[in-house]
């Protein structure tokens, strides 16, 4: 099937979508024809019809009027379930520069792509030049851990951050989000915290004003975590289920908050 053509994508986009490309295979010596297999480069000269066109290549999406790319989901680019095992022993260095090519990027998925937590730590700082980076999913991408954090700060843009079935671990250091003013969603699920997390001084007034909706689920949290939640005024839908809590939810204590724990889903109001 023919996608319908987005708009005609920028040069300089398109050489970096295949310096991508050529990243990836690279790291897994992959000659698979089978791989991104519409992202061709056929020069620069080629018909606005044919396949340079990098806004009809499959996992981009770009602006229908300026051609520029908006949107990238590079999600499980190893894709094949029998390379499973030989993939999580090598780790994809990833060139985070070459995203700094999307001027207009507004969406990044990286998630289930074996990233290497150093070159993650240096790389998201870089992305901070992403003014309109407004969702990234990083999620299971197993070796990325509290490391990371320090470079989160910077990209406060960011409206939804997805960091589920990492190996973010310990004590949850929620100052390392406050940073993100804009940030509306947050999902760190299936993450090995410790119990509970506190938020104290200022940050209660300023910390995480908009975020909406908080996902917690299975990642190690206990009901003494309910009091610092009650800081996240905005917040409308709250998943802790699958979490080691003792007793019934207490529902008076979120206010116009769905609420989803190890026994039930409250509304409150």
């Amino acid at each position: 099937m023919v996608r319908q053509t987005q708009g005609y994508c920028i040069e300089e986009e398109r050489n970096a979508l295949l310096e991508i490309k050529a990243s990836h295979r690279k790291s897994y010596d992959s000659k698979m024809d089978h791989f991104l297999p519409t992202w061709v480069d056929y020069g620069s000269n080629t018909p606005r019809n044919g396949g340079g066109n990098c806004c009809d290549w499959e996992r981009v999406n770009c602006n229908t009027t300026t051609g520029h790319v908006i949107e990238l989901s590079l999600y499980n680019l190893r894709g094949a379930i029998n390379l499973y095992i030989e993939s999580r022993s090598k780790f994809w260095p990833l060139n985070f520069s070459l995203f700094l090519h999307f001027k207009e990027l507004k969406s990044l998925n990286l998630s289930y792509d074996f990233l290497d937590k150093e070159v993650v730590k240096t790389g998201l700082e870089r992305l901070s030049s992403l003014k309109k980076l407004e969702v990234l999913d990083l999620s299971w991408n197993d070796d990325i851990d509290n490391g990371i954090l320090p470079a989160l700060k910077t990209l406060s843009s960011l409206k939804i951050l997805v960091l589920g079935s990492t190996n973010l671990n310990g004590n949850f250091p929620i100052s390392e989000f406050a940073a993100l003013e804009n940030l509306e969603m947050l999902d760190l699920s299936i993450c090995p915290f410790n119990g509970t997390f506190e938020i104290q001084g200022s940050e209660r007034v300023s910390i995480l004003r908009k975020l909406k909706i908080l996902n917690l689920r299975f990642s190690g949290f206990n009901e003494n975590i309910i009091t610092s939640l009650n800081t996240l005024s905005s917040l409308t839908s709250l998943d802790l289920s699958e979490n080691p809590m003792s007793g019934p939810f207490p529902a008076q204590d979120h206010h116009k908050c769905t609420t989803t724990n190890t026994n039930t889903t409250a509304t409150t109001s």
